[in-house]
Order: C-alpha cells, then structure tokens, then sequence
C-alpha cells in the first residue's frame, strides 16, 4: 500500500501483514497494531499459528495463561484462514520511518481488524505478563478502559 495508506491503516486493533528481515527470516506475519507510543514509536504484537508450541512455553516460564490470546479466523472483520493466536510475553516497536522501509520492501497490505473483544483480551494479556516493561504497560493501560479502540 502506499506510505499514506499506511499511515492511516494505523489504527488500533488493526491486521498488518509484515514481512521483518528479524522475525521469521522475513517471512510475513500478521501482526496486530497496538498504539503510536509518545517518541514515536509505533507498537503492535505477532500472530502466530503455533499454539502447542507458545502453549509449552509460557507454561514452562511460569506465566499466566491469559498471556496467550485466540484471534477467530471465522469473524468478518479480519482475513485470517485459520485460528490464530497472540503470545502477549513481548510486542515490537516500529518507528514510523522502519514501517515504511519495510512497506517499500515489500508492500504491507492492511488484512482487517481483532474484534473490540479480542483487542480487549490482548491488552490484558499484556498488562498481566510479567516480561512486559512497566513503562509500556502504562501506556497501553487506557486501552483496557476504552469500549472502542477505533
């Protein structure tokens, strides 16, 4: 999509499909945008579809169970093809310039939205995770109160 069209697809809640050289060898992933942090710095959590996997992990590091979160494929907002899920143990930062790198590299097409429901349960999955810094989880805290993150 074109620099602008980016721009505006940055919308909490919103489906990106990101090709990032450090995630997967490039390989794109859904990623879910979060919030535009002050500094600039723009936030958004990985999809995966490996659930045993995140499963026996968070398990083993001892964290809560609320940290991994199911996307439904089956909803009309979003444009997955099978259930996804949302490891909520970290997220990544973007500026605004490396997004649209990556865009120029290989176009990031906006793929839908999360559900107000589903959006919900990512924030909290964040606020409740333990390797998550403070500092990001007070900016993000308002996004559990708001009834829509749109």
């Amino acid at each position: 999509m074109k620099a602008e069209e980016l721009r505006h697809a940055l919308v909490a809640g919103n489906l990106l499909y990101i090709s990032d050289p450090q995630i997967a060898k490039g390989i794109p992933h859904y990623h879910i945008f979060i919030k535009k942090i002050d500094g600039g710095y723009l936030t958004t959590v990985c999809c995966t579809s490996q659930f045993e996997k995140n499963l026996q992990h968070i398990t083993r590091v001892g964290e809560s169970l609320d940290t991994l979160v199911c996307i439904d494929h089956e909803t009309v907002n979003n444009r997955l093809h099978n259930f996804t899920y949302i490891n909520c143990n970290n997220y990544f930062s973007y500026t605004e310039a490396e997004l649209l790198a990556l865009n120029a590299k290989r176009d990031i097409p906006a793929c839908g939205a999360v559900t107000d429901f589903e959006f919900q349960k990512i924030i909290n999955g964040l606020l409740v995770s333990r390797r998550i810094d403070e500092e990001f989880k007070d900016e993000i805290r308002e996004l559990l109160l708001s009834n829509d993150h749109k």
